[in-house]
């Protein structure tokens, strides 16, 4: 059976919800570790990530055009 692309992100997002779950119930007294977990660290996360990408993407665009 092949897995589609958007079947393999939906059930690798699940997993991991439920691994973040199983951590939480198992490890209460040891989640400081995971404090710098923030919404906005994600958010600068994304942004750069999208910013590297984007410069990564011009750069091969520029070197196939030539």
């Amino acid at each position: 059976m092949k897995n589609c692309r958007l079947c393999s992100i939906i059930r690798y997002f699940i997993a991991s919800v439920f691994f973040l779950i199983i951590i939480s119930l198992t490890m209460d007294e040891n989640l400081h570790y995971l404090s710098f977990v923030t919404p906005w660290n994600a958010v600068y996360l994304i942004i750069s990530l999208g910013v590297i990408l984007f410069l990564w993407k011009l750069y091969l665009y520029i070197k196939t055009k030539n």
